[in-house]
């Protein structure tokens, strides 16, 4: 079916975004209606509002990978225009973990996708179609197509090459999100960018919906044009993201060796033997050529290919298209001692391809690595091995033989594969079921803190005090103090940054960001936006909590109770329940929420936002 969405002008600067087009895949059909203003005016756009809709929308203890999950696909208002802007956000109930969920992505395929729908703030899929299908929009043109001659037999780059405009960007789930596998991704740009954690490639694939095809054609947006070669400017020579620009996160390979952060052996040590191995010298050979997101002066990829070096490796011709960024080499390189350029590029395109996130994976990978060692599991999987360890990225993608149980990430695979044995439990390194990214908290206890609280589970994109303490700064890495505030501060940020959609690395302050909404007609202040912010975040606590989550949830992962080995100035580090549990007391207090975690009625007020309240949550008094 084809549906003209209603107020979408091509190529017109948006008068109001206001709209969200609703795609039923089980009926296949296409609506729009108006986000109503109570939630534009709280939340404005990206994570906020999305939460705020999910919540409502969503019934308590929905199965996340049944038709009854929802979707969405959301933009905040800036996208496309803003130099660093180019991002879209995935939001639904996650598989993986059971909370709520919200996973980014950049490239171009965002900025095209905003193109084609210049009035909307997202997309919201529900349902499930009874065959795989596609979403096409084309500058406004809506259409449900058949998609069966793409499933089963395209990974995401051949599912997007299939579509060779120049003007036609796809996000496409991979083999791992056909076969939900938990915690696939959503590939764009051929397979370069990813919405990565929670598992949003498998709940598209619950939903038979191989890929979203937008073709767009830019508005006219030339009354921003000052700004954003000031903004342009500032991107491209100011010092707050000089890092991203000269190495991009490839350099961190070095930071975290040199505080003793870098996951090595599988979270058992902080440090690998001979960093040379693996930092960004190591790639040097290998890279062809910076790349960027659409229209932003960052250029913080590298786009990868051994083929043409003399490197001596497990795979000579890897190549990849974007990468292998920090965390791929962390956790798929040092976690698993494999310490092989090759190797890592190798598995790093296979997951791109094949649709996975390589945090979640290599976690996966590297405890299938101890426990095989210990003898709990009996593989020939072993530390330090690429090519077996690139055969078990394909096997988890087709949940072929043990591929079948790792797909469902570690916390459920040490039960299936171990019985829940305490040495395997330990051994997966995860808050809430999602597996840590490449920094270990015994380096820096505000990670901890970080970790603990993160409404997605294990995860550092939701506040990074390391860069402030450990990696510089005044607090002590190693002590409690203080640390809490600056989580609380970094989340109501990060909320705020998500709730525009834009991207980590652009510094976009909140004083940048009242310039640009106030250009799209927006009449907000700095303190309104760190509201919006401290609302978002106190949204999706809402859903957690409503979906079961309280303070025990809020906890460390074993291991890391546990002395680090060869941690550098971290080496024997480990923190108590006491330490922990200090500084989630000072957390709690600061957000105004109960010792068990759960809003007050007084900061919900405060805050305004108690329509949003679900029936179903007692708040604290």
């Amino acid at each position: 079916m084809a549906v003209k969405t209603d107020g979408a002008t091509r190529g017109s600067m948006p008068a109001d975004l206001s709209q969200l087009l609703r795609v039923n895949l089980s009926e296949r059909t296409v609506e729009t209606e108006e986000v109503p203003q109570e939630y534009r005016d709280t939340f404005i756009s990206g994570k906020g509002l999305g939460a705020a809709m999910l919540l409502d929308e969503l019934e308590p203890d929905v199965d996340p990978l049944s038709p009854d999950n929802k979707m969405f696909f959301m933009f905040g208002p800036l996208t496309g225009h803003a130099p660093g802007t180019s991002r879209y956000g995935v939001m639904t109930k996650s598989p993986l973990t059971g909370t709520f969920v919200d996973s980014y992505s950049g490239g171009h395929f965002p900025s095209m996708f905003r193109f084609a729908m210049p009035t909307y703030l997202g997309v919201v899929f529900e349902g499930r179609a009874d065959e795989p299908v596609l979403l096409r929009v084309d500058d406004g043109d809506v259409t449900i197509e058949e998609a069966e001659h793409l499933w089963g037999s395209h990974d995401a780059r051949e599912t997007a090459r299939e579509f060779p405009d120049r003007k036609t960007k796809v996000a496409a789930i991979g083999p791992a999100g056909e076969n939900q596998v938990k915690f696939a991704t959503i590939s764009s740009d051929e397979a370069s960018h990813h919405a990565g954690r929670g598992g949003v490639g498998a709940v598209m694939g619950s939903k038979n919906l191989k890929a979203v095809v937008a073709t767009g054609t830019k508005p006219d947006d030339s009354e921003l044009q000052d700004l954003r070669i000031q903004h342009t400017q500032r991107l491209g020579g100011s010092e707050e993201v000089a890092w991203a620009r000269t190495g991009g996160t490839q350099l961190i390979v070095d930071w975290t060796q040199a505080i003793g952060a870098l996951p090595s052996h599988n979270w058992t040590r902080g440090q690998i033997p001979d960093v040379d191995e693996l930092n960004i010298d190591a790639f040097e050979p290998g890279h062809q050529r910076p790349d960027s997101c659409y229209n932003c002066p960052v250029a913080c990829g590298h786009v990868t290919d051994f083929s043409e070096t003399d490197i001596d490796g497990a795979f000579p011709d890897a190549s990849v298209a974007w990468g292998p960024e920090y965390e791929t080499i962390g956790m798929m390189g040092a976690n698993t001692d494999i310490t092989d350029v090759t190797g890592v590029t190798e598995l790093a395109d296979r997951a791109d391809r094949l649709g996975m996130d390589t945090i979640s994976l290599g976690n996966v990978v590297s405890w299938l690595m101890e426990v095989s060692e210990s003898g709990l599991v009996d593989t020939d999987v072993e530390f330090g091995d690429a090519e077996a360890a690139a055969e078990l990225v394909r096997k988890i993608a087709h949940r072929e033989g043990i591929g079948e149980q790792l797909a469902e990430g570690t916390a459920r695979a040490a039960e299936l594969l171990c019985g829940g044995a305490p040495e395997a439990r330990e051994a997966a390194v995860e808050v809430k079921g999602l597996e840590l990214p490449a920094y270990d908290p015994r380096a820096s206890f505000s990670m901890a803190l970080a970790y603990a609280t993160s409404d997605r589970g294990g995860c550092h994109q939701r506040a990074f005090p390391i860069g402030s303490d450990a990696m510089g700064g005044d607090r002590d890495p190693f002590d409690t103090e203080g640390h809490a505030e600056v989580v609380v501060d970094e989340q109501n940020e990060g909320a705020l940054s998500y709730s525009m959609v834009a991207c980590d690395f652009t510094a976009y302050s909140y004083e940048r960001v009242v310039e640009w909404l106030s250009e799209f007609g927006y009449d907000v202040s700095v303190d309104d936006l760190e509201t919006v912010g401290e609302r978002a975040w106190n949204v999706v606590r809402l859903f957690n909590v409503r979906e079961g989550f309280e303070r025990e949830d809020d906890s460390l992962p074993e291991r890391l109770k546990r002395p680090l080995e060869s941690g550098g100035p971290a080496d024997g580090n480990h923190l108590t329940e006491e330490a922990f549990d200090e500084m989630l007391d000072e957390y709690y207090e600061l957000r105004g929420w109960s010792v068990d975690g759960i809003p007050t009625s007084s900061r919900i007020e405060r805050l305004g936002i108690e329509p949003f309240v679900p029936s179903e949550v007692e708040l604290a008094e």
